[in-house]
């Protein structure tokens, strides 16, 4: 038993000095079985459940119900009886984790003949790389429905599939560049399985196995219906010299929900409806050459910057003279667009429900985009008084 111990003590220690992405957390236990080696096995698993946790599947735990009734006979005397109830179902315990090493401090056996084992063991942990965004809420953006077979975009017939992708993807792409949600995808499946396949080989590296166990899941889901987006070509000749003139025009039209996964509750409901002018789409053609782009970017950001106001409004984080730093950057604001800046007030709650509605807001200034960086954008006060401007006020479109 010694042997097997060492052994395994030395093949642990071989693939500790390769760890690079897992970080180790000690912990002392104690574990019991009927010989040494069940005693070490339950000392791991214990650790384990400790830094881990446990998943408790059952359909009922041990229960014990008691009494005591007390009775007199003729005579005065007094005698009691207890009854006892006890019920047990199937519990089962599950927990999964990796062991790098560990140190047996004592192992002994006991009187009844079983074994206990004092040990440290140093559970793995996979280290995330860059910031940890579990302190974001987090968020996925599932595919939208879409009730039509194609949409018809300056005359040409564009399978529905194809704008609905790009509309999802200019989406995560606003939820991602703003920095205040972390996005998870939930799409590339079967690009993933083939990757975890690897991370639980045999071949892979000690280190692989404890990337396993750690996909996040969502707080809000992101779902909808592209209802309609179409645009269109107006071609008119003038009889006098026979020139054609044209113009265009557009609409979109799309609905959508944000969903508290855990619960299915429906946080926000909204529809956007647009329609687009002659001077519109041609913006749209000369910045992207394609109505669709342009279509699908703008309700894109409308669709993003509407939740984000209602989850996380953007905020002032520095203030210097009349210069205001936005906590929002990336492709989520502009240069040369204007925003309002607003005073916080007391919180304010419904009288039916007693649900808050938020602060009440008083606006104090009117700001202008000069400069937007990856993480933050600059501004300047163009209305109001910016010496009112403190760090933590609330800004919006």
């Amino acid at each position: 038993m010694n042997k097997w111990i060492a052994l395994l003590g030395l093949v642990l220690a071989g693939w500790f000095g390769t760890l690079a992405n897992a970080a180790e957390q000690s912990v002392q236990v104690s574990g019991y079985g009927a010989d040494q080696k069940r005693a070490l096995a339950d000392g791991l698993v214990q650790a384990i459940r400790q830094i881990k946790g446990v998943s408790v599947d059952g359909n009922e735990l041990l229960d014990s119900i008691s009494s005591r009734q007390s009775t007199s006979n003729s005579d005065g005397e007094q005698y009691s009886t207890s009854h006892s109830i006890n019920q047990s179902g199937t519990v089962s315990l599950k927990t999964r984790g990796l062991v790098s090493r560990y140190q047996v401090e004592s192992l002994q056996q006991q009187d009844d003949g079983s074994y206990q084992a004092q040990m440290t063991v140093y559970v793995l942990n996979y280290e995330k790389p860059g910031l940890p965004a579990d302190s974001r809420r987090k968020l996925a953006v599932l595919p939208f429905h879409v009730d039509k077979q194609s949409f018809s975009l300056l005359g040409d017939r564009v399978a529905a599939w194809k704008v609905e992708e790009e509309l999802r993807n200019k989406l995560i792409d606003q939820f991602t560049q703003s920095r205040r949600v972390a996005v998870l995808d939930r799409e590339f499946d079967a690009e993933f399985s083939a990757e975890k396949a690897i991370w639980a080989s045999d071949d892979a590296a000690l280190e692989e196995h404890a990337k396993l166990g750690n996909v996040l899941g969502v707080d809000y889901l992101v779902v909808g219906n592209l209802r309609n987006i179409h645009s269109r070509r107006h071609n008119k000749t003038l009889e006098l010299t026979g020139e054609t003139l044209s113009s265009y025009s557009g609409s979109a039209q799309l609905d959508y929900k944000i969903i508290l996964a855990a619960t299915r509750q429906v946080k926000w409901s909204d529809s956007i409806r647009v329609k687009f002018d002659d001077g519109d789409i041609r913006r749209m053609l000369g910045k992207y050459g394609s109505s669709q782009v342009g279509m699908t970017h703008y309700l894109a950001n409308e669709l993003a910057q509407n939740a984000l106001a209602n989850i996380y409004p953007m905020r002032v984080v520095a203030v210097k003279g009349k210069t205001i730093v936005l906590n929002q950057g990336g492709k989520t604001l502009k240069p040369g667009e204007l925003l309002d800046v607003f005073l916080l007030g007391e919180e304010m709650f419904d009288p039916y429900t007693k649900e808050s509605l938020g602060q009440l807001e008083e606006k104090i200034a009117k700001i202008k985009v000069v400069r937007v960086s990856a993480k933050t954008t600059y501004a300047k006060v163009v209305d109001g008084d910016a010496e009112l401007i403190e760090r933590d006020f609330i800004v919006r479109r």
